[in-house]
């Protein structure tokens, strides 16, 4: 069993000197240089590596943004809970941070009306070439089932403002009266 004064000193200054100084001192070394392969490998995984850290330095890749811009954010009112609406291509007419947007389901009908807009966000679509808006709003938490419930039977909508409502009454069929039946005319005999 080897001991610690059984040990040898190499003075080498690359790879390839260690491997010809362990070659020289006996060690077995496999006949495809198993050594000279994991080094060339574990040099060019950490050369892909670095390349692969700097772009995404260079890139923004590490900010975990996903390339979305957002704008500054308004306090949210107490007791809201913040609701995203996708808008499209372009932010609707007269939405903008702070201002009251009223959130309309799929048929156009009004489910909560005037939410504060806290935020617009920029979301690149298309690989880059075009954009889509996201609205967050702050709505009353009290609302905020409606939403959820409109939300699950399609796309919400959203218009600047607030809008009223519109209420739906129920009221039966006005009352008429009876028209009483009246017999039949008597017919006159012809002659």
């Amino acid at each position: 069993m080897p001991t610690l004064e059984d040990t040898v000193d190499f003075n080498v200054a690359t790879l390839d000197d260690l491997l010809d100084a362990d070659v020289r001192a006996g060690v077995p070394v496999a006949a495809d240089d198993k050594y000279k392969r994991w080094a060339f490998l574990s040099t060019g995984v950490a050369g892909m590596l670095l390349v692969a850290l700097i772009v995404a330095l260079v890139t923004g890749g590490g900010s975990g943004s996903g390339g979305v811009k957002a704008s500054k954010e308004v306090p949210a009112p107490a007791n809201t809970g913040p609701v995203d609406v996708g808008v499209g291509a372009s932010v609707p007419t007269g939405v903008a941070l702070g201002a009251l947007a009223s959130i309309l389901d799929f048929d156009g009908q009004v489910v909560v009306s005037g939410a504060t807009v806290t935020q617009i966000k920029e979301v690149p679509v298309n690989l880059g070439k075009g954009k889509s808006y996201t609205v967050v709003l702050a709505v009353s938490n009290d609302d905020l089932g409606t939403v959820t419930a409109a939300r699950s039977k399609g796309k919400l909508g959203l218009q600047a403002g607030k809008i009223p409502k519109a209420t739906t009454t129920t009221s039966a069929p006005a009352a008429t009266a009876p028209v009483p039946s009246q017999p039949a005319p008597a017919t006159t005999p012809s002659s």
